[in-house]
């Protein structure tokens, strides 16, 4: 027989700088239930470097939010108080951003297994050796309809090489100088037939965003893939951690506070 299930909070929320906090609260329930259970009595108290800023206002669906704006270098705690249960604690801290110095679109890397070409990004941006730091990079590419994210598409770069997946989230373990130059080969998902003389890659306006994230960031995505990869299910957002107890960092609880700060390059039309 497995143990009784415990039930205690969930806190889960990202904080980017230069945007209001939210933070979403519930709490957490057995794996055959079908959805974690919303909080719309707790205290929701945030405290910046130590100091005790204000307490969040409820805003519905077990959302709390602050109308205080996020700053990078700063530390940020969130107590929440729910009647019955312990005080459940997170915080985290938002890195300084890091800057895109260089960033080219490459509309023929390479071609794939059906003689398909693919794209690739190339983007240099800023590091501070010695110092370890956790980054990623999100290619966002423009259709008439959405903004959209392609899938990543073999992969060369040593520094995605060393992480063991197929995503864009890294350290700079490998990254000695104050800037790397990273390529990162993707797919749209559309292709067209030129003039019946082959398929080719439909290719869409492309902007990169350079997030430098914290630890718990970092830690939380990469055990998000490996879940969604177990399960073949897509896993709640980071914003609402619900019954799976990935990487956590909140005391007498679960889920995850974790934050970053981030930079934009222009948009590239190939």
């Amino acid at each position: 027989m497995p143990p009784a299930f415990q039930q205690k909070p969930v806190v889960s929320g990202v904080i980017k700088s230069g945007e209001l906090i939210d933070v979403k609260v519930s709490l957490a329930v057995a794996f055959n239930a079908q959805s974690p259970a919303e909080v719309d009595n707790a205290e929701v108290q945030l405290y910046v470097d130590n100091q005790y800023e204000e307490t969040l206002e409820y805003a519905g669906n077990g959302h709390y939010q602050s109308v205080y704006v996020a700053e990078e270098e700063r530390d940020y705690r969130c107590e929440v108080s729910i009647p019955n249960f312990q005080t459940a604690v997170c915080s985290t801290f938002i890195p300084k951003q890091k800057n895109i110095i260089q960033f080219e679109h490459i509309n023929k890397a390479g071609v794939d297994e059906e003689g398909l070409t693919y794209p690739a990004v190339k983007v240099t941006f800023e590091n501070i050796p010695n110092q370890i730091n956790y980054y990623e990079l999100v290619i966002n590419l423009f259709s008439s309809e959405e903004i959209f994210r392609p899938s990543l598409l073999s992969i060369i770069d040593p520094v995605l090489l060393n992480e063991g997946l197929p995503i864009a989230v890294f350290s700079n373990e490998m990254i000695d100088g104050d800037s790397y130059t990273m390529l990162i080969n993707y797919t749209t998902g559309s292709a067209y037939n030129q003039n019946n003389s082959g398929w080719v890659t439909e290719l869409f306006p492309v902007q990169v965003e350079l997030r430098s994230v914290c630890f718990n960031y970092y830690t939380f995505i990469k055990q998000q893939y490996l879940y969604e990869m177990a399960t073949d299910e897509p896993f709640l957002s980071v914003g609402s951690v619900g019954v799976f107890n990935l990487h956590s960092n909140v005391e007498n609880g679960y889920g995850i506070l974790a934050g970053y700060s981030s930079v934009k390059s222009e948009i590239i039309n190939p």
